[in-house]
C-alpha cells in the first residue's frame, strides 16, 4: 500500500496527482493512532502531511540530512521494514521558483510564519544564497519579527506565506501584512493552493507584484516522492504537464460581460467541454429566492438584489471545477470580482454595442427602455476590461468560433 498519511484529507489533490504520474493506486490514510500505524508498517511508501510531518520522525530508522535540519518529513519509504524519511517539499519549492523565474540569490526574503513550512523556505533561501531572511510571526521567537514590523517589511524583496491564513474555507481571512509596506517587494509566493488565488495573492496582483500559489510545489514534491517510491527519475515535463492538467480541472471558468452577450450559452458549452459543474448566478438567485429577477427588482429594489447577488457569489466562488455565468452587473462591486478570482479565470465576452442593440432584452429589468443598453455599455465596459483575466472578442453569432476563442484564451492563461 502507498498513500498520504494525515488528517482531514477529503480536499487533498494528492490522490489525483500520484495516480496521474504512474496509474498506480494511491490511498488517503486518515489516522489518529501513529503508534499502531507504524508498528504494523503495512505500507510500501507514504507521503505525510499536516499534522504529522514532525511526529513521524521518531518512528524512522533513517532521515536525510535536509529533512533532519528542517525537522519535517513528508515522504517515507519502507525497505523491508526499515523506514527512511525524506523532505521533497524542498524539491517542490525549488522547482516552483525555477518555473516562475523567481531568484532569491542576493535578495532579502520575508517569510510569514515560523512553522515547518517556514523552515523549508529558510533552507532553500540559504541554499541559494539569499542576502537576508526575515521571519514574521504572530508570536515571534528570537531573531523573528511581528507581522507589523514596517522597517523590516520595507526591506523584503520576495515574500512567502507559510501560514494557513486565507486557506479554504477561511478564504476571506484578514491579511497578515499591509501590502503597501512592501515597497521593495517584486514577488509574493503563497504556498496555499486552495483557493488558487488567495486574498494575499490578489492584493499582490493589485500592487503589480508577481503572484504565485503553491500548486506547482505540491505537484513537483509528489513527482519527486514518486521517484523514491519507484526508484526512477522523471523528466521535468511530467511535473509541468500534471500541473497544467490539475489547474484546468480544478479552476473555475467565469464568464463576465454585458447582458445578452452570450454568457449563459457559453458557460453551458464550457461546462460540457471541460466537464465542469454549471452555475448560472441569475438562475441560482431565482431558485433560492423563489422569485424571478424582474420580480426581485420590482418588489425589493436593485440594492437588495445586488446584496443577494453578492451573497450568492460568495458561496459559489469557494467551489472548484465550475463553469459560472454571471449577471452583467457583477463588476459593479469589486468584492464580487475578488470572490470570483480566488478560484477562477475571468473571461470577458466582448460583444460590440451595435450587435447588443439587435438582441431582445426581454426579462431584463434594467433594459425596459432599449436606450439603456448604450448607457450600461458606457458605464461598465471599462470595468469588464479592468477585471478580466482574458478578453474574447465576440463578433456575430458564430458559436463554434467563439468557443474556440475561449479555448485559446484558457490555454494562454494556463501556459503563462
Amino acid at each position: 500500500m502507498r498513500g498520504l498519511l494525515g488528517k482531514h484529507l477529503s480536499h487533498s489533490y494528492s490522490k489525483v496527482i500520484h495516480e496521474r504520474i504512474d496509474q498506480q493506486e494511491y490511498n488517503l490514510i486518515e489516522c489518529d493512532d501513529l503508534d499502531s500505524f507504524f508498528q504494523e508498517k503495512s505500507f510500501k511508501a507514504l507521503n505525510v502531511t499536516i499534522p504529522y510531518k514532525f511526529d513521524v520522525i521518531k518512528y524512522l530508522d533513517e532521515t536525510t540530512s535536509s529533512a533532519k535540519e528542517i525537522g519535517a518529513v513528508n515522504t517515507i519509504i519502507n525497505n523491508s521494514g526499515r523506514l527512511k524519511g525524506y523532505n521533497t517539499d524542498i524539491d517542490g519549492l525549488e522547482f516552483l521558483l525555477e518555473y516562475n523565474s523567481i531568484s532569491v540569490k542576493g535578495k532579502t526574503i520575508g517569510i510569514l510564519g515560523n512553522g515547518a513550512t517556514s523552515r523549508t523556505i529558510q533552507y532553500v533561501a540559504k541554499k541559494f544564497n539569499a542576502k537576508n531572511i526575515y521571519v514574521f510571526a504572530r508570536n515571534p521567537k528570537e531573531n523573528e519579527y511581528f507581522f507589523d514590523n514596517d522597517v523590516k517589511l520595507a526591506e523584503v524583496e520576495v515574500l512567502f506565506n507559510a501560514t494557513p491564513n486565507g486557506m479554504y474555507p477561511n478564504n476571506d481571512d484578514s491579511l497578515l501584512v499591509d501590502m503597501a509596506l512592501l515597497s521593495n517587494c517584486s514577488a509574493v509566493i503563497d504556498l496555499i493552493y486552495n483557493p488558487l488565488r488567495s486574498s494575499l495573492l490578489l492584493c499582490a496582483e493589485n500592487h503589480n507584484k508577481k503572484a504565485v500559489n503553491g500548486l506547482m510545489m505540491l505537484v513537483h514534491q509528489a513527482v519527486k516522492a514518486n521517484e523514491y517510491f519507484n526508484n526512477v527519475i522523471h523528466e521535468k515535463s511530467i511535473t509541468i504537464d500534471i500541473y497544467k492538467d490539475v489547474l484546468l480541472n480544478i479552476m473555475n471558468i467565469v464568464l463576465i460581460g454585458m447582458p445578452m452577450s452570450g454568457k449563459s450559452y457559453y458557460s453551458r458549452a464550457v461546462s460540457e467541454k471541460y466537464n465542469k459543474e454549471l452555475y448560472d448566478i441569475d438562475k441560482y438567485i431565482e431558485e433560492n429566492n423563489n422569485m424571478s429577477i424582474p420580480k426581485i427588482f420590482e418588489t425589493k429594489g436593485e440594492s437588495i438584489f445586488r446584496q443577494i447577488e453578492k451573497d450568492s457569489i460568495y458561496k459559489i466562488s469557494k467551489g472548484l471545477n465550475l463553469a459560472i455565468s454571471t449577471g452583467g452587473g457583477v463588476v459593479l462591486d469589486k468584492e464580487n470580482i475578488d470572490f470570483l478570482k480566488q478560484n477562477g479565470i475571468l473571461i470577458f465576452l466582448d460583444m460590440p454595442l451595435n450587435e447588443l442593440k439587435q438582441c431582445n432584452p426581454k426579462g431584463r429589468p434594467l433594459l425596459k427602455d432599449p436606450k439603456n443598453i448604450e448607457k450600461l455599455y458606457n458605464d461598465r465596459y471599462h470595468l469588464y476590461n479592468k477585471y478580466c483575466d482574458k478578453r474574447v472578442e465576440k463578433r456575430g453569432f458564430k458559436r463554434l468560433d467563439t468557443l474556440s476563442k475561449i479555448e485559446v484564451k484558457l490555454n494562454e492563461y494556463i501556459n503563462s
